[in-house]
């Protein structure tokens, strides 16, 4: 489709439109109109080849609210058999005035037309306003859509917002129109219908050089541009009006202008605070740490698996994987699912008591699904372990077990968090919708996309590189066509559009706004790595039940149960002989017999 295209060259031509543009005439109200009788074709170095503009005749009229009927003909001959079908109209809105407040003009296409017949169009957005493309949906390799000749091209549509107050004087703004035509020095002619009391200020160029101003009734201005060169300046025009000629404006519609000066800007500088103020928060929110414990309580425990004691105290290295195995075998001892000979590497397990559980009645079953999804799936792998004289090897089960292992405890990780991060999610998204808009009302929308798909792509070449393991799976042609030829030619596609569109210098500030949304999106999304308040608690109620086995803090009284209970997690925090010999003094203390536990393998 033509519109593809079009649109890459339409940014190129009119920064070269707005660079040989008047200085003063970039100041006007009256620039988007003048700047709506430029053309942009598919690309500027073949516009001369294909087309050549023979005439441009314009029409205005002026109402008592301050709005204009524009009306523009084109008279254009097609050179070329092969050509892109149509032609892009530009008409900016976006104008400075004598304040140097920039504003935005109200536009509302009325009808398109070629060779008086309704066309076929579509309107994009830039940032000095729109490009109106005019004619047939269209590809280069099809069928000439224009037929060689002289073709008409029409377009119409309303202008608002084209007077300002200058102390007790109304202003009308009205451009010298054009001044160039895509680089033609074509003939054009400009019919002014104005309200009546105008009085056209005079210029301080020379205006007789540039174009004649005659009137040719009480409210009606002919304006004629001789043929002349392309790079031709031409003085803007100026008609005062006594106080009180146009319509009051009400405050509605000054709300209604500010909103829609100001509303580009605003959404390009919404999104990047939005995504400060979101990690700042979250930052500070990671800052403040908890209390610590006094003492510790064993119901706090209760709620998180032994494994996941170890990863979290270990800061999830990968050496945590033993003790995470380890202890989720002494839990399952210390419920009576197994016996075990020990609790160092070479520790055998047998009479594995689970598989009885499992069948037996809904009390059983109960007691084994209450276990923690690590501990049954430790189970399971010891399970399938061949016996040697009904005994199991235990650490042959963590062979290979290690990314499970890892991936059972880390969703375990997810749901102490407490679900999705709603808060992260919508900050994100409503960033998301805001670049979405910025680059869309900028004309950046496909430009952006080209720059976030190429920045995709590499850092998937890059997390492939680094972790191949990640991305090992099924090999069928569809995951080959995909990888190897899919991605490399959706990567060389953006490039190209890349380096073949040039942003003009208006569109910068927003391009950069833009990467600054996807920045502020990769920030709010890398708060989900951060820990909340919940897993900070329970990461500070783990060191605390650190200390407590080392008897630096308070806890529950020693007992045959207390000590079964914490043995997992003294097996996880690696502290398993200090509990055990506090266990032991406490029952010589007591004068006890000698502890003997039914988990145990006897010697």
């Amino acid at each position: 489709m033509a519109s593809v295209s079009l649109l890459k060259s339409g940014i190129l031509c009119f920064k070269l439109l707005d660079e040989n543009s008047a200085p003063r005439m970039l100041r006007l109200l009256a620039w988007p109109i003048l700047c709506g009788m430029l053309f942009v074709l598919t690309s500027c170095s073949n516009f001369d080849k294909e087309f050549t503009v023979y005439s441009a005749n314009t029409t205005i009229e002026v109402y008592t609210d301050g709005s204009a009927f524009v009306s523009e003909h084109f008279d254009i001959l097609v050179k070329k058999a092969e050509n892109y079908g149509g032609v892009y109209v530009d008409i900016p809105q976006r104008f400075t005035d004598a304040s140097g407040g920039v504003h935005w003009r109200d536009f509302e296409l009325a009808a398109a037309r070629r060779d008086g017949i309704d066309e076929y169009y579509f309107i994009e957005n830039n940032v000095p306003g729109y490009s109106v493309y005019i004619g047939t949906e269209h590809c280069k390799g099809c069928s000439a859509d224009l037929l060689t000749g002289v073709t008409k091209i029409q377009i119409a549509y309303w202008l608002g917002r084209l007077v300002r107050q200058e102390g007790d004087r109304e202003v009308l703004f009205l451009p010298a129109y054009m001044g160039r035509v895509h680089g033609q020095g074509a003939k054009k002619t400009l019919a002014l219908k104005l309200p009546p009391g105008g009085t056209v200020r005079p210029s301080q160029q020379d205006r007789a050089a540039a174009y004649d101003i005659t009137r040719s009734a009480t409210n009606e201005i002919l304006v004629s541009i001789p043929v002349g060169k392309a790079d031709r300046k031409l003085p803007d025009i100026e008609i005062e009006y006594p106080a009180g000629t146009f319509m009051i404006v009400t405050n509605g519609d000054r709300v209604r202008w500010w909103l829609s000066d100001h509303l580009l800007p605003s959404i390009s500088i919404l999104g990047p605070l939005i995504a400060s103020l979101f990690v700042l928060i979250r930052l500070g929110q990671s800052w403040r740490l908890p209390a610590p414990s006094i003492a510790v309580d064993s119901k706090k425990t209760e709620s998180i698996s032994p494994a996941l004691a170890a990863y979290v105290f270990w800061n999830w290295k990968p050496d945590a994987a033993k003790a995470a195995f380890m202890a989720s075998v002494c839990h399952l001892a210390t419920k009576r699912l197994l016996r075990i000979s020990g609790l160092g590497e070479n520790a055998e397990a047998s009479d594995l008591s689970a598989r009885q559980v499992r069948k037996k009645g809904k009390v059983a079953r109960a007691r084994w699904y209450g276990l923690p999804a690590v501990t049954r799936s430790v189970f399971g792998r010891i399970e399938g372990e061949r016996p040697v004289n009904d005994r199991r090897t235990v650490v042959y089960g963590l062979y290979g077990f290690e990314p499970d292992l890892h991936q059972i405890v880390a969703e375990e990780y997810r749901k102490v968090r407490g679900g999705a991060d709603r808060a992260a999610l919508k900050t994100s998204a409503t960033i998301l919708v805001l670049g979405i808009a910025t680059a869309y009302l900028s004309g950046l929308l496909i430009f952006s996309a080209a720059i976030c798909g190429t920045l995709l792509i590499s850092l998937i070449a890059v997390m492939a590189l680094r972790h191949p393991e990640r991305f090992s799976g099924p090999t069928d042609f569809r995951h080959v066509i995909g990888t190897y030829f899919g991605l490399p030619a959706l990567l060389i596609l953006s490039l190209g559009y890349i380096g073949m569109t040039e942003v003009i210098s208006e569109q910068r500030p927003y391009l950069v706004a833009i990467l600054l949304h996807v920045v502020g999106i990769i920030g709010v999304l890398a708060m989900l790595r951060i820990p909340t308040s919940k897993q900070r608690q329970m990461r500070n109620n783990i060191l605390s039940l650190h200390r407590y086995f080392h008897g630096e803090i308070d806890g529950p009284p020693m007992s045959i149960e207390c000590y079964e209970h914490h043995l997992p997690f003294a097996v996880a925090l690696g502290v398993e002989q200090c509990w055990t010999q506090r266990f032991n003094l406490w029952q010589e203390s007591e004068k006890m017999d000698a502890y003997a536990p039914d988990w145990r393998i006897s010697s």
